[in-house]
């Protein structure tokens, strides 16, 4: 019942495959190829500074149905 109030928080590896600055964005893929969007506000992101290729962790919240991207550390 209060499931979705809670979450548990994990990490992975992921790949930048897109940088969009203009729109605040930006796209990456994890080692399960699962898809990732990042936004200008998500933790540890700078958007000027991030580039195709490359490679960081994942700060990941699971809310049961679903899971999204909470931070941002870049590897490289």
């Amino acid at each position: 019942m209060l499931k979705h109030l809670f979450s548990s928080h994990s990490s992975i590896n992921a790949v930048v495959e897109e940088v969009l600055p203009s729109t605040g964005l930006a796209y990456l893929t994890d080692e399960n190829k699962g898809s990732w969007t990042l936004t200008r506000s998500t933790p540890g992101v700078d958007l000027e500074r991030l580039r195709p290729g490359q490679r960081g962790t994942l700060m990941v919240a699971d809310h049961g149905d679903f899971s999204i991207a909470s931070g941002f550390a870049a590897l490289d």
